[in-house]
């Protein structure tokens, strides 16, 4: 039907348009609050206890200030006495504790006020004084001063004359926090309201004109928190309340909804004809995604209770709640949203518990923990993550993590410690693959997405089997199927001894909590291939000691052996040796490929 066309070519659109934004950074801001952690493009930026500030990713353009162009996996030192940090495009901002705002990197949109004939700078550059916070993006750059003047420079600045400047120009007075997206700012003054300006095709301004905003116009009152990326906007109100407005390719607004179309478009028609098209599509939409699709997309519309900050990136948004959990939505390609999968996610799912403040980049997110830890997930084409990594899969396709992964310790300290990656938080290389895939196809629970260098317990085992079973038959093992035991209500133990994968121990126990070793693993993937139909192979096994393996277990090694699901260890099968959760994961997604019909590697 011609509606269903046109639903598809609306969502292809929401896709290609994607791939195509600019890549930078968006702040948050909160009065009296500096930013302490900023993530741009591919780079991280963090300010530890000790006022010193800390860089890696990307640096092309010397945007992380250490003097070089090289890039950083994990953090370098870059300079002192830091109040706050801003990442841009390719550049860098930081207010110093004396009020001066420093830059470096890519002199772009006239970034460094007054220096026209400075294209890069790979070390710091003091371009303002008495300065209490900044923001920095592409088009434009904020500057509140320590007397609550709003200073900006560069393009969509809030003057009228909608003119790129070079030179800082005052907009308002008696503002508390700024910051810019890609082509508007947001500005809180102190009455609590909140004003913005510039670009407003998608309705990111928040006044329901969708018309460009020259100068700031009032959008809302008893704000105390508001983010601006790209072409959409949110806030957080002193009841925390989250609201939000503009863009909606990929679930940005939090509300459940994807909506191509910005405010100026029209539903009603003069022409007969055309009328009864838009009507079917607007219908389309609203069926597939339900009423709350057809709302005025720009203004302010509340969509989550009890949080104190927001955060936006490109695509994506992030709430901090007021029990400390950290919530996320909106495009999941990279890991982005942080649950685990890379499936967008349309309205706020939870990502993390105990977390005190969150800065986002373009596709990369770093989070402070209360136990004064570093975290961040998301794409590391660059090294961004800071966890000693970047590219995965060769030069094409970039590593990313969809979980959050821990990269530094004791950050309230002035000497904060770098958690190196052989601590187990990323799988070793030969099981990295079949990690990633377990993940994209959501056989792997996060529980289990770390310390995969880790022996895997019994029950642990039981839930990775459980998960693949289940997710590759569509059905759930109901109550009735269930097997109980004496030591444990573990819903995964039950499911699996429901399937006859498993069996318990003496006395109607389980032994949840056992390390599992080598033959135990063998009995049940090839229990679990034969609950799946996946015949294996009638074989004896060829190991050095076959004579060790247990009678019980013989068939089963054999078997797993024979189809390339379970090998051995320098000749041997070594039977009862632990078995760990990273190699747990390569012989589930071997006997996944069987399943497929893909060949196991």
């Amino acid at each position: 039907m011609r509606h269903r066309t046109l639903l598809t070519l609306g969502l292809s659109l929401a896709l290609t348009l994607s791939l195509a934004l600019p890549a930078t950074a968006y702040d948050s801001a909160r009065p009296d609050t500096p930013q302490l952690m900023s993530g741009g493009a591919a780079e991280s930026f963090f300010v530890d206890g000790g006022g010193t500030l800390w860089a890696w990713g990307a640096n092309e353009f010397g945007q992380l200030g250490d003097g070089t162009t090289q890039d950083r996996s994990t953090p370098v030192r870059v300079l002192e006495g830091v109040l706050s940090v801003s990442a841009g495009e390719s550049h860098t901002y930081a207010v110093l504790q004396d009020n001066t705002l420093w830059a470096w990197g890519r002199n772009v949109s006239d970034a460094f006020p007054n220096s026209p004939d400075l294209v890069n700078s790979t070390r710091p550059v003091k371009i303002m004084d008495d300065v209490a916070s900044a923001s920095t993006g592409v088009c434009t750059h904020l500057a509140v001063k320590t007397d609550g003047t709003l200073w900006a420079w560069g393009k969509y600045v809030g003057d009228r004359t909608n003119r790129q400047r070079s030179e800082p120009v005052k907009i308002m007075d008696n503002v508390t926090a700024a910051c810019t997206g890609f082509g508007h700012s947001l500005a809180l003054k102190g009455d609590g309201s909140l004003w913005a300006w510039g670009q407003n095709h998608d309705g990111e301004v928040g006044d329901g004109s969708g018309r460009e905003r020259p100068t700031p116009v009032k959008v809302l009152d008893k704000v105390v928190c508001m983010s601006a990326g790209y072409g959409f906007s949110a806030a957080v109100r002193s009841d925390h309340t989250l609201w939000t407005w503009g863009r909606n390719w990929q679930g940005e607004l939090a509300d459940g909804t994807i909506w191509i179309w910005g405010p100026s478009w029209k539903w009603e028609s003069d022409d007969p004809e055309e009328n009864a098209i838009l009507q079917e599509t607007l219908s389309a939409w609203i069926e597939k995604w339900g009423p709350d699709v057809s709302r005025d997309h720009s203004i302010p519309t509340k969509v989550l209770d009890h949080v104190v900050s927001v955060h936006l990136s490109n695509n994506n948004g992030y709430a901090l709640r007021e029990d400390q959990t950290l919530w996320a939505w909106g495009n999941n390609h990279s890991g982005d949203v942080g649950d685990g999968t890379t499936e967008d996610r349309l309205s706020p799912v939870l990502v993390l518990t105990g977390v005190e403040d969150v800065s986002v980049g373009w596709d990369h997110v770093l989070a402070r923990r209360t136990f004064g830890a570093l975290w961040t997930w998301g794409s590391n084409v660059s090294g961004q993550l800071g966890n000693g990594e970047s590219l995965f899969y060769g030069n094409y396709v970039p590593r990313f993590s969809a979980f959050p992964i821990q990269v530094m310790a004791d950050i309230d300290t002035g000497t904060p410690s770098h958690v190196s990656p052989a601590d187990g938080s990323r799988p070793a290389a030969w099981a990295a693959a079949a990690v990633d895939e377990a993940i994209a196809w959501d056989f792997l629970p996060v529980s289990l997405r770390i310390h995969y260098d880790q022996t895997i317990t019994r029950a642990e085992f039981c839930s990775l089997a459980v998960r693949l079973y289940e997710s590759c038959t569509g059905q759930e093992i109901e109550q009735s199927q269930r097997v109980s035991f004496s030591d444990t209500q573990d819903v995964n133990v039950e499911k699996a001894a429901g399937l006859g994968i498993v069996s318990g121990v003496d006395g109607g126990a389980f032994s949840p909590d056992t390390p599992l070793n080598r033959e135990q693993a063998a009995v049940i993937l090839a229990g679990l291939a034969r609950v799946l139909d996946v015949p294996l192979p009638q074989a004896v096994p060829a190991f050095d000691d076959a004579d060790d393996i247990s009678p019980w277990a013989r068939s089963a090694v054999g078997q797993v052996q024979a189809a390339g699901i379970m090998n051995g260890t320098g000749g041997g099968f070594s039977p009862r040796n632990t078995y760990t959760r990273e190699q747990s994961v390569v012989t589930l997604v071997n006997l996944f490929h069987l399943l497929t019909g893909e060949q196991t590697g």
